[in-house]
């Protein structure tokens, strides 16, 4: 079974270039290499993400269709 692939948005120092990296499991240092310029200055940039914790929230904004009908 393989595992599930990982996206790494990254952004280098010298050059501005953002883009992004698809792997399997952690990011290693080739793949910290900027696309653009090939600078090694290269760091994560901050995301975030949503994760569906199991239960209802009030302020989530998501509300169950009413009615039979899954198209509302």
């Amino acid at each position: 079974m393989r595992g599930a692939m990982a996206s790494y948005d990254l952004i280098c120092e010298d050059c501005g270039n953002s883009f992004e990296v698809f792997r399997q499991g952690f990011l290693k240092d080739e793949d910290r290499v900027c696309p653009e310029c090939g600078s090694t200055d290269v760091r994560q940039k901050f995301s975030s993400f949503l994760s569906n914790l199991g239960g209802a929230s009030a302020s989530s904004g998501c509300a169950a269709p009413s009615g039979g009908s899954p198209f509302g």
